[in-house]
């Protein structure tokens, strides 16, 4: 009976070394690496080599490498013993040979700490290796999941895009136990090019394509899509990044929201196969709902590169997604489109009731979202403008986005005002509020604006997505404002904030900024003053740029957070008294309590 290492990063990367069919492997003396050579040496899977040269060793794996087509693994310890595998992996790397070098040492936490046979191997020559990962050691079941995606990268990259060599740095406890008898179940992330075969799509399955940024859909691509949706039982779960606005689309945000433990569309509306496309998505509600399930999930991207959004990654399809869709929409089409139909039903449900929300970010774009001029562009800030305006729908000629790239507040305006310089005929709105604003607001100084940039300020005068209840900053009371939420810049610190702009009242600072250069301006503090002047904002003759500032407070950005979170609340009892907690917990404390009420 063959006994592995009880280090379960090791065992992983065994494991893995299986399920990618790598047999060869050469062996050198040492100590930190005893748990590979120890668990290899009596696996009859494995056809070993010793080599007590790492420099030798090295060119012995390119020799094997090349003659017998297959990759060879290398195992050594610390030291210098690793720096002499470098010659080699440079001839590897140049002729993109397959050898895979696991170097293995104590706790990284000995590096630069006088630590005998540890050196820094932190960052090495970039032409030695194509892809070089640090693999900890493992102590949790998220720590094993990880490693076996950080394996799974590793050796995919010995043949991805020509193939070379690899390194991997394998972190050993010195646990020196050998009681495992069965490695791990681990899994393979199959990568698929168009010379590979490709496995076949399940006729049941019902599938959700889930888009994260993309620019807009040509109308090639957006038919190439339809065809694959009618050819299957698929939905099309959008957000304000996505590229796609075709007939098939379902904005899921809103009712993701509602799809929480205890509703039972939570379950009915799970998919049975997940395709990703895209970059960041600006929909944590998406997202978070499908995130950690036990769903199947492919991956479409040119780039072919592992990203794993869901905790899991089956397969990526390294192709353009009209060539993905184009293959898997052969035959006749599907007539069941229930899944599509159910999600629609829902959210269509849900549309119909949704509250009459505060005057807020949320008020606001549920006014306004239908009402954007028909081939307009509108960009949003992070994250409280993304996150409210994500459960609005717009007409389908309209294109949405948002800097979910870096994530960041600090850039809207800049973005905005870029874009609008590659169309000059079509009006391009941006929604932000007070920080991200007056973050970038040097940008509406520039000599290049022009009259179809609309600029949407929501301003409650502080970070409003740290009070939210369901942040882990609402915590703090009102002394959130202080440092976390950043409150109380940009005022005059002696007039109420709500009578700026107003007859008889100095005016806003937003708007003796914008004034100064050549904006129109406009402001509303209620209901009543925003639909008095919102169509001035969206007329489309106007002769320059417009400002509109809508005051908000803080608290009524939270109570309309809490309205559209509970739209359903068809929930059970173990659901709603979580719900209930949410209400008055943040999520940090709630997670102490999450097993009290299970």
């Amino acid at each position: 009976m063959v006994r592995y290492t009880d280090e379960r990063n090791a065992q992983i990367l065994i494991a893995l070394l299986k399920e990618y069919g790598i047999r060869k492997v050469i062996l050198s003396p040492g100590t930190t690496n005893i748990p590979m050579s120890g668990s290899i040496q009596n696996d009859p899977y494995f056809e070993t080599y010793s080599a007590y040269d790492e420099r030798s060793a090295a060119y012995m794996a390119c020799g094997l490498a090349n003659e017998s087509g297959e990759p060879v693994v290398l195992s050594c310890t610390g030291a210098t013993a690793s720096r002499n595998y470098m010659p080699g992996l440079t001839e590897a790397y140049y002729r993109k040979l397959p050898v895979l070098a696991v170097t293995s040492m104590n706790s990284s936490r000995n590096v630069g700490n006088l630590t005998e046979q540890t050196l820094d191997r932190s960052q090495i020559p970039h032409d030695i290796a194509k892809y070089s990962v640090n693999l900890d050691p493992v102590n949790n079941d998220a720590d094993a999941s990880y490693a076996e995606l950080l394996v799974n990268r590793a050796l995919s990259e010995l043949s991805c895009n020509g193939g070379g060599p690899v390194h991997i740095q394998l972190i050993s406890n010195y646990a020196a136990t050998f009681t495992t008898t069965t490695l791990p179940s681990v899994r393979r992330i199959m990568r698929y090019t168009m010379e590979d075969e490709w496995p076949q799509l399940d006729s049941n399955s019902r599938i959700a394509i889930v888009m994260g940024a993309e620019r807009a859909y040509s109308k090639q691509q957006e038919a190439v899509l339809d065809a694959f949706v009618e050819h299957h039982n698929a939905v099309v779960l959008t957000n304000n990044v996505s590229g796609y606005r075709g007939k098939h689309a379902v904005r899921g945000a809103l009712a993701c929201q509602q799809l929480v433990e205890g509703n039972p569309k939570a379950q009915e509306l799970l998919p049975d196969l997940i395709i990703h496309l895209g970059e960041q998505s600006s929909s944590y509600e998406i997202m978070g709902y499908l995130d950690g399930k036990p769903i199947k999930v492919w991956r479409v991207s040119d780039d072919g590169e592992f990203r794993r959004r869901f905790k899991r990654l089956d397969a990526v399809f390294q192709c353009s997604k009209e060539t993905f869709f184009e293959h898997y929409s052969q035959g006749d089409s599907f007539s069941d489109n229930s899944y599509e139909l159910s999600w629609r039903q829902y959210d269509e449900r849900l549309r119909k009731t949704i509250p009459d929300f505060p005057f807020s970010n949320l008020w606001i774009g549920k006014q306004m979202s239908g009402k954007i001029p028909s081939n307009s562009v509108v960009h949003f800030g992070i994250l409280n403008s993304a996150r409210s305006w994500n459960n609005f729908e717009f007409d389908s000629s309209v294109e949405t986005a948002c800097n979910v790239g870096g994530f960041g507040i600090d850039g809207a305006l800049s973005t905005l005002i870029g874009a609008s310089l590659a169309h000059p005929d079509r009006l391009h709105f941006v929604v932000l509020g007070d920080l991200a604003f007056f973050y970038d607001m040097n940008s509406l100084g520039n000599r290049y604006v022009g009259r179809n940039v609309r600029v949407l300020l929501v301003n409650n005068n502080v970070g409003a997505e740290f009070k939210v209840s369901t942040h882990i900053g609402s915590q703090f009371g009102e002394q959130t404002d202080d440092f976390i939420a950043a409150g109380r810049h940009n005022i005059d610190h002696f007039e109420d904030r709500l009578t700026r702009g107003k007859p008889g009242h100095g005016p806003s600072p937003a708007q003796a900024w914008a004034e100064s250069l050549g904006f129109r301006y406009l402001s509303a503090g209620s209901k009543e003053e925003f639909l008095a002047v919102s169509d001035e904002f969206l007329a489309e003759d106007g002769d320059r740029p417009i400002l509109f500032e809508c005051f908000t407070t803080a608290a009524d950005e939270d109570a309309a957070h809490e309205m559209v979170l509970h739209i359903d609340n068809t929930r059970t009892l173990k659901g709603g008294a979580k719900q209930a907690l949410k209400k008055v917990l943040p999520t940090n404390a709630l997670r102490q309590l999450k097993k009290a009420i299970k």
